[in-house]
């Protein structure tokens, strides 16, 4: 049961921190607030306690804006959307709650009418608050399910349709089976460094500050630790245009994606020659779509 439980809690949950999604939905909660606090007090009759109801909606709009959308960016390694898990929603749907209440009892008191105990008002808000915030963050989430479930069925069919020899087309990734420079990622120190063909690396991902470096040594698998950042290798591979960075933590080798998942996330890419998907993330999709479309096929692989 307790497994269960934490195998739910730290669940990956999609969640889009982009300013413009989260003032829509900062928006949607005051008129949310709006209707249901003037049904229930009858204040479309008019006089004073219609403008208070209108002064609790602007006061959730305005904290579900700062909560949402300011802090996401005061706090970047808080507020990641890779790292976004089932637990930190729900403590920031809490704290979210918290905030409305404090302003709920600040706008009660200036408007001078009676107010509960900030206990009660805690318990109202979440009460009334807590579900339409999870059922909208499980819709939102279907929905982005949905379509790059979607979008990566159409990439797997680019895959499957991959012609015998690479097609004509500006600026082309280059052919994997022709002999390429190779390229050297060296770490900070300067003192260890790899010499890969890039036929051969698969991807890097960040970890700390090191990067594992995975390549392959004809059929097997290789893994390099050194001590670098992913800026500092994208940039040894920047005349390679098969690589792209596709996530906070990963750099990709298009040449070698064999097939593509969809999840709320994004995608998830399965690599030729190594068992480890790699993960296209959220902010990375525009991109990544991009680039996969600017590429009427895909090279041959190794």
């Amino acid at each position: 049961m307790l497994q269960t439980l934490r195998s739910f809690l730290n669940r990956p949950l999609a969640e889009d921190f982009d300013a413009r999604t989260q003032f829509w939905m900062a928006i949607q909660s005051g008129l949310y607030v709006f209707l249901l606090a003037g049904l229930i007090n009858g204040a479309f009759r008019g006089g004073k306690m219609l403008t208070v109801i209108v002064g609790l909606s602007l006061g959730c709009v305005a904290t579900v804006s700062f909560a949402n959308i300011v802090l996401a960016r005061l706090l970047p390694v808080v507020y990641d959307e890779d790292r976004w898990t089932v637990w930190r929603h729900m403590l920031h749907t809490l704290w979210v709650l918290l905030l409305i209440s404090i302003s709920n009892e600040l706008i009660l008191e200036v408007s001078g009418i009676g107010r509960p105990s900030f206990g009660k008002m805690f318990l109202m808000v979440t009460t009334i608050g807590l579900f339409p915030i999870m059922l909208g963050v499980l819709v939102a989430e279907q929905r982005r399910l949905k379509r790059n479930l979607a979008q990566a069925q159409v990439l797997n069919q680019q895959l499957d349709r991959q012609p015998a020899t690479p097609v004509a087309q500006p600026n082309p990734l280059p052919d994997a089976t022709l002999p390429q420079p190779l390229v050297q990622l060296v770490s900070e120190s300067g003192r260890e460094r790899l010499s890969l063909s890039p036929a051969q690396l698969r991807y890097v991902e960040s970890v700390d500050n090191y990067v594992e470096v995975h390549w392959l040594n004809g059929a097997v698998a290789h893994k390099t630790v050194l001590r670098s950042t992913l800026k500092d290798v994208a940039t040894a591979l920047g005349q390679h245009p098969q690589f792209f960075r596709c996530h906070r933590a990963f750099l990709v080798n298009l040449s070698a994606v064999v097939h593509a998942d969809g999840n709320a996330r994004g995608y998830q890419l399965t690599l030729d020659g190594v068992n480890q998907t790699v993960p296209v993330s959220r902010s990375f999709l525009s991109a990544f779509n991009g680039r996969l479309k600017a590429q009427s096929s895909f090279p041959i692989r190794p």
